[in-house]
């Protein structure tokens, strides 16, 4: 299902969603270095469906829909570095929402090449990225 930008805002509104943006770092040698960033997304579980399978179905759904979320935002064509999506997270708490459960995403976002420290570019597109979630209606953190 393609939806329009008023679509998504209503569907981030109605589930809740919030996003983080944070550096990926890895160790080399013995130091720390940048290679990338991650880009989470959270939406309210599902907790008004039945617990166990249809509340598990549910879950999963919104965790396909957060999905399609990401790539609305950051279409394949507009893509200038590589994505890796980690595995679903369809029931997590975090401090940030005071621990109300949550389905959750992450994409890991890496940069070509050996990792560096982050540029000026890379800090603009990451501006740029924000501005496209805020116009979909994510919250930075949480609601």
């Amino acid at each position: 299902m393609t939806r329009t930008e008023a679509d998504w805002v209503a569907w981030t509104r109605e589930h809740r969603v919030a996003y983080e943006l944070s550096p990926l770092l890895e160790m080399q040698g013995g130091d720390k270095v940048q290679s990338g960033f991650t880009l989470s997304l959270y939406a309210s579980a599902p907790m008004e469906k039945a617990a166990g399978a249809e509340r598990q179905a549910a879950a999963r759904k919104l965790w396909e829909e957060l999905r399609a979320l990401a790539e609305a935002a950051v279409p394949p064509g507009e893509r200038t570095a590589r994505v890796e999506l980690d595995p679903p997270r369809t029931a997590m708490l975090r401090p940030e929402n005071e621990f109300k459960p949550e389905v959750g995403l992450t994409w890991r976002i890496l940069r070509s090449g050996q990792p560096t420290p982050a540029t000026a570019e890379d800090r603009e597109r990451l501006a740029a990225l924000e501005k496209r979630l805020a116009a979909l209606g994510l919250k930075r953190g949480r609601w």
